[in-house]
């Protein structure tokens, strides 16, 4: 076929793909911000035509092959976005539709239950969403690995490459390595900040102008309130990310918009004209998640970061704030304790957390573990990895909303963020300087700047350990990360 034609087929069936992937994100924002609870199984049952929709138009045997054609292309763009799709196709092709349907309404009325079970401490509800929604996920999983190891073949809609081989060794190896850390450091750091309250709505005016500071176009995207924050593209644009409000403590607003305007920036730095091609996108969770940590932990737990906000905290909160300096947020902020929460853990912490979250929705991928006991063993994880036990089921099992979204497989890419951000300050301090001095003489630009060449416009042009590889000249390794964290929390350290 010839090549022109090829890629004008190819580039009509993938924005099709990409129109109905926006129209579904829009009604998942919806759910997620102002939906009224009333409207949730109709907003399953119009998820899952969608769903239906994009996976028959997916496999439309038409576009084979000018597909193929392109898999040769001189254009990098095309024979990306060419093999990329094939390979989607390919694992497609073993799910049937009727599944695909039934899994996303299954998911998005687990969304809804979660959230209001979550709030009122329902457990039984929240199970009793949970079983049947991580049946079929057991059942997804087994369809594309097609006689392979499921919990896999999950990982892979997430790392594509990756295998629970790969990961495991990396993640118990790092939990060996910061648990003597964890008992030495508990303690370090500051007390926490006065109970407030922190005002709500200050609290929001104060997460956009962290964001907009970072360098988010808000003429191409909005900022949100939700339970649990989540960035979603939802076409060229279009990036709409949220952050959460807690009275008691502003520190959870600001380090959530930092983390998920780290994946607003990745979003908004694919080049526009190839946003609509299979390969106009991270290539994987773990290179996205490589920005928002580096954001939320490089950035934002640096003193520079603090001295920088420190008169707009001033500003927002006259009352509560009117004796605070930029030292005791830091310290306040980068206080070493074993929390409950994985979303309020400190970096040191933090991977254990996911340590038993992987372990946990393996064991129940693999039906080595019924959905009726994950409250309980989830709480035996936390007494075993970081000697607490939740005091809440918002505490416990319940606190995430990945599993009652479906979302299994993913939370193995945080640690890989972790570890990939941690590279890439390394990285950023040999071109550009040490993130906190670039941020005291220049501010957030420059550290944009760099994302943006090293990461954010190659798209998937290559998979992320090459991508990586390409940004900061080193192989996958946990020792930046080990570094930066003696660095930071070591007692003889100056911060915290």
């Amino acid at each position: 076929m010839e090549p022109e034609r090829a890629w004008g087929q190819a580039t009509a069936w993938m924005g099709t793909l990409a129109d109905l992937d926006g129209a579904a994100a829009v009604l998942e924002w919806d759910r997620e911000t102002i939906m009224p609870p009333g409207a949730a199984e109709a907003r399953a049952s119009q998820l899952a035509t969608l769903a239906g929709l994009r996976h028959a138009h997916l496999l439309d045997p038409s576009v084979g092959e000018p597909l193929d054609a392109l898999c040769d292309a001189e254009d990098p763009w095309r024979a990306a976005s060419a093999r990329i799709a094939i390979r989607e196709r390919r694992r497609a092709a073993r799910v049937p539709e009727t599944l695909v349907r039934a899994l996303t309404e299954a998911q998005s009325r687990g969304v809804a239950v979660w959230s209001a079970a979550r709030t009122t401490g329902d457990v039984p509800a929240w199970l009793g969403a949970l079983t049947p929604l991580m049946a079929l996920t057991r059942d997804h999983g087994q369809a594309l690995a097609d006689g392979g190891d499921a919990y896999d073949a999950l990982i892979d809609l997430y790392e594509p490459g990756t295998t629970h081989a790969m990961l495991a060794p990396v993640l118990e190896s790092l939990a060996q390595r910061v648990r003597p850390l964890v008992d030495a450091l508990a303690g370090a750091g500051g007390p926490p900040l006065p109970a407030g309250p922190w005002d709500d709505a200050a609290q929001m005016d104060l997460a956009r102008y962290v964001i907009r500071d970072m360098g988010f176009d808000e003429q191409c995207g909005l900022v949100g309130r939700t339970a649990h924050p989540v960035t979603m593209g939802l076409g060229a644009g279009d990036t709409r990310l949220s952050t959460r409000v807690d009275p008691a403590d502003p520190l959870s607003c600001i380090m959530a918009a930092l983390h998920e305007g780290g994946h607003a920036l990745y979003d908004q730095g694919v080049p526009v004209p190839r946003r609509r091609t299979m390969a106009g996108d991270a290539p994987s969770l773990g290179a996205h998640e490589s920005q928002s940590r580096f954001w939320e932990n490089h950035v934002g737990r640096s003193p520079a970061f603090w001295d920088r906000l420190h008169p707009a905290m001033a500003r927002a909160f006259p009352g509560v704030a009117a004796d605070l300096s930029a030292d005791d947020y830091v310290r306040a902020l980068n206080r070493v304790e074993r929390r409950p929460t994985r979303v309020e853990s400190d970096e040191v912490t933090y991977d254990l957390h996911i340590v038993l979250r992987t372990r946990l929705e393996r064991a129940m991928v693999l039906g080595d573990l019924d959905v009726a006991d994950l409250p309980q063993a989830f709480d035996d994880g936390m007494d075993e990895l970081l000697g607490i036990r939740p005091s809440a089921p918002a505490e416990g099992a319940m606190q995430d909303v990945h599993w009652a979204a479906g979302i299994v497989g993913y939370f193995p890419t945080y640690t890989l963020g972790n570890l990939y951000a941690a590279m890439l300050a390394d990285a950023l301090e040999g071109a550009v300087g040490p993130v906190g001095a670039v941020l005291a003489e220049e501010g957030p630009a420059p550290l944009l700047g760099f994302l943006r060449e090293r990461v954010h416009r190659h798209g998937r042009l290559m998979e992320t350990p090459d991508l990586m590889r390409h940004a900061t000249g080193r192989d996958l390794t946990p020792d930046p990360f080990l570094a930066h964290l003696e660095r930071t929390y070591s007692p003889t350290a100056s911060v915290p």
